[in-house]
Order: structure tokens, then C-alpha cells, then sequence
């Protein structure tokens, strides 16, 4: 299952990668998502890190790039461990509404703050169909969340 609908396990593999690059982006902001305090410390360490990557990107003349170190995976097992683990709550909605709801915040604050990396995440090629519902900028009437 993937943002509350069964995809193939390809299909799965692509949306953790995707969520994984947002959990990152939007830190720590996710950070209310960590199972435990000690992986919430991993990831706000991990955080540090790609901030301080992404930040000699910045006056770097043609293409940023600034959103590279949020999407590479964590070389830290713990950090692995536990940016999966927030990933997988986030995808394991029973249906596609609650998905959107799980992942409303963070979607919201990542359009803020990489408005790039969003919509690059969103890519038909990039994440499941599924997944690319849930985080869509319009829903039809009556199915908006609530601010």
C-alpha cells in the first residue's frame, strides 16, 4: 500500500525514496512523525548535514542543485532507519483521504520551502499515481482538508 492504495512494489520503492527527500526538505517540521527522541536526534543531526551541503549551493552560478542533499539517502543506519520509518507512517494510509491528510503538512511546507523539489518529486515518472493524488495541488469540491 501507498498513500491508501495497493501499487506495485517498484511503485512503493519510488514513494519512500520521495517521502524520504520531503521528510528531509521540510525538517523538522516531520519531526513530530519520529518514533522515539533518539531518532528524532538522529535525523536533526542528519538534518544539519544536508543543510550545511545545500548551503555552499546557494550563490553557485546556473543550476542550483540545493535540493541534491535532501534526496540522497542517509549514509547513517540509524538515520536510515529512522527517515523509513517515518516514511512508511506517512504512505501506510488505509485510504487515499487520509493519506492526503497525512501528508498535507508536510507537502504544504515543502512547497514553501523548495517549491523545486516539490514539484519534481510530483512527476508522473518519479512516485505512484496513488502518492501523486495525495499530495496534488487541487482537489475536487468538498474534499479539501481543513486549514
Amino acid at each position: 500500500m501507498s498513500a491508501g492504495s495497493p501499487v506495485p512494489v517498484a511503485h512503493y520503492f519510488a514513494d519512500l525514496r520521495a517521502t524520504v527527500a520531503m521528510i528531509f526538505r521540510t525538517w523538522p517540521a516531520a519531526s513530530e512523525y519520529a518514533s522515539t527522541p533518539r531518532l528524532t536526534a538522529a535525523l536533526d543531526a542528519e538534518y544539519t548535514s544536508r543543510v550545511a551541503q545545500a548551503e555552499p549551493l546557494i550563490n553557485t552560478s546556473g543550476k542550483k542543485k540545493t535540493s541534491k542533499p535532501y534526496a540522497a539517502p542517509p549514509m547513517d543506519s540509524l538515520a536510515t532507519g529512522a527517515v523509513l520509518d517515518i516514511a512508511s507512517q506517512l504512505l501506510q494510509a488505509p485510504d487515499p483521504h487520509e493519506a492526503r491528510q497525512r501528508l498535507a503538512p508536510l507537502v504544504q511546507h515543502l512547497r514553501d520551502a523548495d517549491r523545486a523539489l516539490s514539484t519534481y518529486l510530483r512527476r508522473p515518472a518519479w512516485i505512484s499515481q496513488p502518492l501523486r493524488a495525495a499530495v496534488k495541488d487541487n482537489w475536487p469540491a468538498g474534499e479539501e482538508l481543513a486549514a
